[in-house]
């Protein structure tokens, strides 16, 4: 027995806990590589992350939002907005007929929601929430049809870039939201 500075109990597993000597949930699930890389892509088909990397130079830090060979496909760059949103507000969740989004949060802290209605799609129904902030920068891909809301979760005023691959149309925006009460997206996603 090993004596301790503080009034820790130890821990001891219930016996149903234990299958031939060994914790049955003792191991958590691998969520990342040996070069810190996510293991698991987002569900939805079509949406994806890319990481990109902080220059730190002696004024402070550079960061590269786009570069088109970054897309497999063409993403020619028809429209940009910076956007804000206050500490424990979110936007509604909207999607697009035809447009894609790229998303880069560039201050604070942010939960992206994602829920797949596309009749057509592999992952219809699927749904996840995915966190972004500085000390990892990256981007998402939203394609056409895929239903998101953004929630600021942290303490500051979040701040987020983001690029469609059309221009808005004035007079027939390309925006569809839902009401806040809506039972179209499942609860929880957030």
């Amino acid at each position: 027995m090993s004596s301790t500075t503080d009034n820790r109990a130890e821990y001891v597993p219930a016996k149903d806990q234990i299958q031939a000597g060994i914790l049955s949930e003792s191991r958590a699930r691998q969520t990342v590589d040996a070069n810190w890389d996510p293991i698991a892509a987002p569900v939805i088909d079509g949406v994806f992350l890319r990481d990109v990397k902080n220059v730190v130079y002696r004024g402070g830090v550079l960061t590269e939002l786009f570069r088109s060979e970054w897309f497999a496909g063409e993403f020619p760059i028809g429209h940009v907005t910076h956007v804000s949103l206050l500490p424990a507000l979110s936007t509604q969740w909207h999607c697009h007929h035809h447009q894609r989004d790229i998303i880069f949060p560039v201050r604070g802290t942010l939960r992206i929601g994602l829920y797949d209605a596309r009749q057509d799609s592999p992952t219809l129904g699927k749904s996840c929430a995915i966190n972004f902030n500085l000390h990892r920068p990256r981007y998402l891909h939203v394609p056409p049809g895929v239903w998101h809301c953004l929630r600021n979760v942290g303490p500051e005023e979040a701040i987020y870039v983001v690029m469609n691959d059309l221009p808005y149309n004035y007079e027939h925006p390309d925006d569809w939201t839902l009401a806040p009460d809506s039972s179209a997206i499942p609860d929880g996603i957030l």
